[in-house]
């Protein structure tokens, strides 16, 4: 039998837990929600499907209205999501959403990195449409307003997904020179923003629909990784690649979007070799640019020296094929991707950069050495993507 003192502790333990209950559901239900307008032109009488990436892929979400040609999502909970995504994993990003308007047999697909100025300013965006070549069915135009997702004849279901974590080559230097040593450094700035490339196969063609940024609270680096004579260097780290099939189905016909895209990276993984492991996918050289040919004057001093923000672009290019090839032979992916696919990775914002990269060249005195620079082939562009790849002679 409990006393009447202890009786009353119960009771009093009870209550208090309760009210904690209540304060956390109702500080959930207070918490200010976050709305993003967009407007997207020339789309009077388009269906508009909106997917966002949430910190384990894309989610179908409903938009809170539409009002002519500008749709009102609520992000709150998604940016939410990417917040507390940090406190169990090695990395968090900005909420990144992508909207696929479908319009007289036509598409488009627009993905939208919704920074801090996204809470305040409405977003513009002007479909680039493309003729929908590979549909089961017609897709027609409704009447004289746009529809979202929330209409029963216009949804979109995830039929499968992939992911792995891999690692991969973000420096190289390549030394056929029996005459050449020297050294790289590789390094990442705690919470900085990193841009990667977000990507879609639809209608047998792959295009780049937008860029999401993550960032790692822990930082990484590689300080002095020292090459001989005639030797080369690696430098790799852990990317979080994903695969995403979706049908969508618009007024009884449906067609097929397929994504790729890195989710998350890991800077305390970085590591270097002299050789690369076969595990380790390959930086994606498609060709070499002569950067110069050099005369050493002393074994004391460089006669070449880089650093990451000599890259004539904000940009440079990861792997992705060995991902695609792989889930390819284990079937996961149903249709034929092109080869040497790479993706972009945006290392520099303004004037802070998220990656550091050092790399010093010595030689013989009097020796001249020939230069190159590696270079990607870009996806949807005229001109390749510079690399962090650097070859001596050969």
């Amino acid at each position: 039998m409990i006393p009447m003192k202890g009786k009353a502790i119960v009771l009093l333990t009870t209550i208090l837990a309760v009210l904690g209950v209540l304060v956390i559901a109702l500080h959930a239900h207070s918490s200010p929600s976050e709305v993003v307008a967009i407007e997207i032109r020339n789309s009077t009488g388009a269906r508009i499907l909106v997917k966002a990436l949430y910190p384990d892929g894309f989610r179908e979400i409903r938009p809170l209205s539409i009002e002519g040609e500008t749709v009102y999502l609520d992000v709150s909970g998604l940016r939410r999501a990417w917040g507390e995504v940090v406190e169990r994993r090695s990395y968090g990003g900005e909420p990144f959403i992508v909207l696929t308007v479908v319009r007289g047999g036509k598409v488009a697909v627009h993905g939208i990195s919704l920074g801090e100025k996204a809470r305040s300013s409405k977003i513009t965006i002007v479909p680039s449409y493309r003729r929908l070549s590979q549909v089961n069915a017609s897709l027609g135009q409704s009447g004289g307003t746009s529809r979202t997702s929330s209409s029963d004849d216009v949804y979109e279901i995830l039929e499968n997904s992939e992911e792995r974590t891999i690692p991969a080559v973000v420096a190289e230097v390549l030394n056929f020179d029996r005459n050449s040593w020297g050294q790289v450094t590789w390094g990442y700035l705690q919470n900085a923003r990193v841009g990667f490339g977000v990507y879609v196969f639809l209608n047998g063609e792959l295009m780049k629909v937008g860029t999401i940024y993550l960032y790692s609270p822990r930082g990484g680096s590689v300080s002095h990784a020292a090459f001989g004579r005639g030797e080369s260097v690696y430098v790799w780290m852990n990317f979080i690649y994903r695969y995403e099939r979706w049908s969508v189905h618009v007024n009884g016909g449906n067609f097929y979007e397929e994504y790729v895209f890195v989710k998350g990276f890991e800077p305390a993984s970085l590591s270097w070799g002299h050789e690369r492991p076969p595990n380790v996918m390959p930086a994606p050289v498609s060709s070499w640019k002569l950067a110069g040919r050099y005369t050493s004057d002393t074994i004391t001093y460089p006669y070449y020296q880089f650093s990451l923000n000599e890259l004539p672009s904000d940009y440079f290019s990861i792997d992705a094929s060995g991902f695609v090839s792989a889930l390819s032979s284990e079937g996961a992916i149903p249709g034929v991707w092109p080869g040497n696919f790479s993706i972009d990775v945006k290392y520099k914002s303004g004037n802070m950069s998220a990656f550091t990269f050092t790399l010093d060249l010595y030689g013989e005195r009097g020796s001249c050495h020939p230069v190159f620079e590696g270079l990607s082939k870009a996806q949807g562009k005229y001109h390749g993507v510079p690399l962090v790849a650097f070859r001596i002679g050969g």
